[in-house]
């Protein structure tokens, strides 16, 4: 047991405590990739739009620049704004008399020259930090093997509240600040959904009901491409990273900055890229065409059927299915339905048409991974920033936003998260670009559109929402949207993922809870 004595450089007596820190942050950061980091790039995978290790790639890059440029926000309210750090509080008063320290109630104003008094944050805050981690960590990893797509959110945040009670019981929780984030975990995958919905019903009416979808597509490209960077970029340049003082850049200046390089990269891809994404398109499509046929042939040859005109139907119908890609469907632009029956009606969607979405089908995926990095990272080392920060200055409460060990902090969980992603992350792209709903290249834009949008703007109001939970919405909404029926989406799953949410604040919170009174009663002798 140890006897922490609270003198000067008292930290170092839990120095084995702080390396146990970083070692569980790792294995948060680690279930994280496995888990949270999967739902980025799991509709791209589901569709084909993208092979496993590309993911892993891009992933590599863009939740780490997402974490660096924009993780800080919501790292300061899972580290400091779920409980008040303030009850951890602890003074120490030393008597220059007797050469020693002990503790007191506070510290006086007035006092006197024999003794001086200073206020650290106990090492029962570390320990119970050390818990949450752990909580988290277990649930992240279980989830994981199970193939269930989690939040690490509800995950860190249900740790943190569970060993805050075994600690300091109820009274420091910060109920109002916990109670927003609860309604956002509700509201994020509905607004992430309905904003899916809206995109997809956008590429619906703009490329799918146009009499050549394929040229309609070639078209609205770089108009996408503007619309996602220049979000993208005003997220990142205005209120961004105070380290690289674009905190200092007003609302007017980012939009300016980021509208220029949105424009740019659209000008680009239509001027210079336009040619080389029919071509590819028309190859895929070719490709894709020539397959269909084979299986065709393969399937007539293989049939035991002895009736000729069976057989002449068969080739018909096979020729048709050729054939038919060429004309959009039976939606006629010009057919007088009224709006409900548009917007609820599906619309065949032209296999040329859906091959020019690839490429912004990976636009958008790398979008909401950005978006990931800026928001989900901080579930990872938002408890490790109170701990090393109680272990270098004594205060948990010492300002770390424009530090530069937070940015390191947070590098050490982005890379935690791509590993975690490499090793394990397959298993969750399977459930969530597969299992829900049928993804397709515009249907997966405009879901992953749909979650990063949202994401980014929970990112900039420091809210810890669930990239998770907006991912799933949104592919719900959009699988509904797509194929104007609930028999469109996999309701058993769907369920089996809300059970896996409902289970995880008890589950990591519980886990958190034990690891905390364990170590504070056997470390520390003071539970």
């Amino acid at each position: 047991m140890i006897d922490v004595v609270y003198a000067p450089g008292w930290m170092d007596q839990l120095q084995g405590v702080v390396i146990a820190g970083f070692i569980v942050s790792f294995l948060v950061a680690f279930g994280m990739g496995a888990n949270d980091v999967a739902n980025a790039y799991g509709t791209s995978v589901g569709s084909g739009v993208l092979r496993l290790w590309h993911a892993y790639i891009l992933s590599a890059i863009l939740n780490t620049l997402g974490a660096l440029l924009l993780g800080y926000q919501v790292t300061q309210t899972i580290s400091k704004d779920i409980f008040e750090i303030d009850i951890y509080d602890v003074h120490s008063q030393y008597n220059q008399a007797n050469n020693s320290y002990s503790l007191v109630a506070s510290c006086s104003r007035n006092v006197n020259e024999t003794s001086t008094c200073t206020r650290y944050t106990s090492a029962d805050y570390i320990v119970g930090e050390l818990g949450a981690l752990t909580g988290a960590a277990f649930w992240l990893i279980l989830a994981s093997v199970t193939k269930m797509p989690v939040s690490a959110t509800h995950s860190i945040v249900g740790a943190s509240v569970g060993f805050s009670l075994v600690l300091r019981e109820a009274g420091g929780i910060k109920w109002t600040q916990l109670t927003g984030i609860v309604i956002s975990w509700v509201a994020s995958p509905l607004l992430a959904g309905i904003f899916g919905s809206i995109f997809y019903l956008i590429v619906k009416f703009s490329v799918m009901r146009r009499r050549d979808p394929f040229e309609a597509a070639l078209k609205i490209v770089p108009v996408f491409f503007w619309f996602t960077l220049t979000v993208n970029m005003f997220t990142v340049f205005y209120g961004g990273s105070k380290y690289l003082n674009f905190d200092k850049i007003s609302w007017w200046v980012a939009l300016l900055l980021s509208n220029a390089i949105g424009v740019a990269v659209a000008l680009f891809v239509y001027f210079g890229l336009g040619n080389w994404i029919r071509r590819r398109a028309l190859r895929i499509y070719d490709k894709d065409m020539a397959n269909i046929a084979t299986n065709a042939r393969g399937w007539m040859s293989s049939s035991n059927s002895t009736n000729e005109q069976s057989k002449r139907e068969k080739n018909s119908g096979a020729s048709i299915e050729l054939q038919g890609e060429a004309v959009t469907d039976v939606d006629d632009p010009t057919k007088p339905d009224s709006v409900c029956q548009l917007l609820v009606t599906p619309v065949k969607e032209d296999r040329k048409a859906t091959e020019v979405f690839n490429l912004l089908q990976i636009l958008s995926a790398s979008f909401l991974m950005f978006s990931h990095g800026s928001n989900d990272t901080a579930n990872a080392i938002g408890p490790l920033v109170g701990i090393w920060m109680t272990y270098k200055t004594g205060l948990a409460s010492t300002p770390s936003d424009d530090r530069l060990d937070l940015q390191l902090l947070i590098l050490f969980g982005a890379v935690g998260q791509v590993i975690g992603l490499i090793v394990l992350g397959h298993r969750v792209i399977k459930t969530l670009g597969k299992e829900i709903t049928e993804v397709t290249a515009p249907s997966g834009f405009a879901i992953e559109l749909g979650a990063a949008f949202t994401t980014l703007i929970a990112s900039k109001l420091g809210i810890p929402v669930s990239t998770t939970h907006c991912a799933v919405g949104a592919v719900v909404f959009v699988g509904l949207t797509r194929t104007g029926t609930l028999s469109g989406v996999s309701w058993t799953k769907f369920r089996d993922i809300i059970i896996s949410w409902l289970v995880t604040l008890p589950v990591s919170g519980a886990v958190a809870a034990l690891v905390a009174y364990l170590l504070g009663h056997f470390l520390l002798g003071s539970v």
